[in-house]
């Protein structure tokens, strides 16, 4: 039958997960967990990873710790601490991709490329995008752009960052317009891999 979304009773699993469950409390709630919230999340990969176009989405696993059971993530893992994630919990769906934990070479090396007028410009391009399409940037921004590089830069906004993720919700159970939600974030990922952090790099 294929994707098709979440019922309430996702939302009722996850609401009684909520606060500081013990694992045998969490255990309790494992079938439910199961067939409610990850199955849904599990189809949805089943049909994107059927597509030429994206890489493997992989359902993360569960732990005993409560964190991992009260949100649900299916990603794809496309270069060293790049990635396009998909999250479920009480908040709903929500899609996200970039780099948001660079390590500080990628930092760095990225900031180099905001500077580079080619590739600085092309980055510009796909965060316009983004936030065109309804994303917003995470994580933080410095109040200043790093002393190397000019004040008055036309990226400046860009320097100030560490990196660029980006996220939004999904509302929709229609896998062509997620499929078309994930195509900005193909393109911001390509820019990491094309600059930052080549591919082929193994999921952890």
């Amino acid at each position: 039958m294929g994707f098709q979304g979440w019922t309430d009773a996702a939302f009722d699993v996850l609401v009684d997960l909520e606060g500081d469950p013990s694992p045998p409390q969490l255990e309790t709630h494992r079938d439910d967990l199961e067939r409610s919230v990850r199955g849904p999340l599990q189809e949805l990969c089943d049909e994107l990873n059927e597509k030429d176009e994206f890489g493997t989405f992989w359902l993360s696993g569960l732990s005993d710790r409560a964190a991992a059971w009260q949100s649900q993530r299916a990603t794809w893992w496309i270069a060293r601490r790049i990635r396009i994630t998909f999250t479920f919990d009480l908040d709903g769906l929500t899609l996200g991709g970039g780099s948001a934990s660079p390590a500080g070479d990628q930092v760095e090396l990225f900031r180099a490329m905001v500077d580079a007028e080619a590739s600085g410009a092309e980055l510009a391009g796909h965060v316009e995008r983004l936030l065109r399409d309804g994303f917003e940037l995470t994580g933080p921004s410095r109040l200043r752009v790093p002393g190397q590089y000019s004040p008055d830069h036309p990226r400046a906004d860009l320097l100030r960052l560490r990196s660029v993720y980006a996220e939004k919700p999904i509302d929709t159970n229609d896998i062509g317009l997620i499929t078309k939600a994930l195509r900005p974030l193909v393109e911001l990922t390509t820019w990491y891999t094309d600059y930052v952090a080549p591919a082929g790099w193994e999921k952890p």
